[in-house]
């Protein structure tokens, strides 16, 4: 059944249109107030957040949980306004407001001529953190995207990233043939990992003291190609400046490119996937309100817990 749009294109270019003309100083106002009227008018999501900052942060108080929480929609306010206005932005802004380190390990991974993962997060602003790469990564950059429910927005959102951040939107639909071919051409894979999966889609892997479904596909294809996954996450650091930090890749295990019991290639799957779950995590807590405390992370539970999906 088709899903029923709710968003008309026309609203969502007129919103750009005027998101533009505000400029980045107005527009860090604008969005900090944006987040405000969000954490008003989405109270069943604010609600939520609050109880999975408690589910991950069990010993903090209620006054910082819901600091944190404010600061969360801050920030989302600020990254919409952000996203909506980089037509206006350019190379130079970018490179003197958006700050680098660990390039290098980046070179270094793709030197190797097998293409990579790049392992990251909703958090800090991952399109600015993207945008400010592709004028540094030698390779085509490709983003591995899940369909957003509202058609229009999806459309506008996935036109938006193709023309202004330097990256080609791949859809996680059946998309494995595809990525492949992109490995085997060097290319630059942007994967976000953070979001929850289906019991059939990923593994259970611990996630702030909590077993979360995570997309396993990553590690995975990781295996079986031998490609280097590189965990990359950005941050604000103020009301218009970033810090992108790129840390050590992760080099799967060569000896699954070839034939292997698949019960060894499950395993080595799920141990991997949970790197990739404790490298996001520690990335989050060091700014916790820059992640995404509203999306239900842990809504997909284990087999013994049936019946507890919330």
């Amino acid at each position: 059944m088709a899903i029923e749009t709710r968003t008309p294109l026309w609203a969502l270019r007129t919103l750009s249109r005027g998101i533009r003309l505000l400029g980045t100083e107005k527009g860090a106002r604008a969005g900090s107030m944006l987040g405000d009227v969000l954490r008003l008018a989405l109270r069943s999501k604010a609600i939520l957040a609050r109880e999975n900052l408690k589910l991950a942060y069990p010993e903090a108080s209620e006054r910082w949980i819901r600091e944190v929480e404010r600061g969360m929609f801050h920030h989302l306010g600020r990254t919409g306004v952000e996203f909506l206005q980089f037509p206006d932005r350019g190379e130079d802004w970018f490179r003197q407001h958006v700050s680098v380190s660990g390039l290098d390990r980046a070179m270094g991974a793709l030197a190797l001529g097998r293409g990579a993962f790049v392992l990251s997060a909703h958090y800090g602003n991952w399109e600015v953190t993207f945008k400010r790469l592709s004028y540094d990564f030698p390779k085509r950059v490709y983003a591995l995207i899940r369909r957003i429910k509202d058609p229009n927005v999806d459309l506008f959102i996935k036109n938006y990233r193709e023309v202004y951040t330097g990256a080609t939107c791949v859809l996680q639909d059946n998309a494995g043939s595809q990525l492949v071919r992109i490995l085997r051409k060097n290319g630059i894979i942007i994967t976000v990992l953070d979001q929850n999966a289906d019991r059939k889609e990923g593994a259970f892997v611990p996630f702030f003291g909590r077993l979360a479904a995570t997309y396993s596909s990553t590690a995975r294809l990781a295996l079986r190609m031998g490609v280097p996954v590189i965990p990359i996450f950005g941050h604000r650091t103020t009301a218009t400046d970033h810090v992108v930090n790129i840390l050590e890749p992760i080099m799967p295990d060569d000896s699954f490119q070839g034939d292997n019991s698949a019960a060894l290639l499950e395993e080595a799957v799920e141990s991997l996937t949970r790197r990739f779950s404790l490298t996001m995590e520690q990335a989050i807590r060091e700014h916790p309100e820059q992640w995404i405390w509203l999306h239900n992370r842990w809504k997909t539970r284990p087999p013994e817990e049936q019946g507890c999906d919330r």
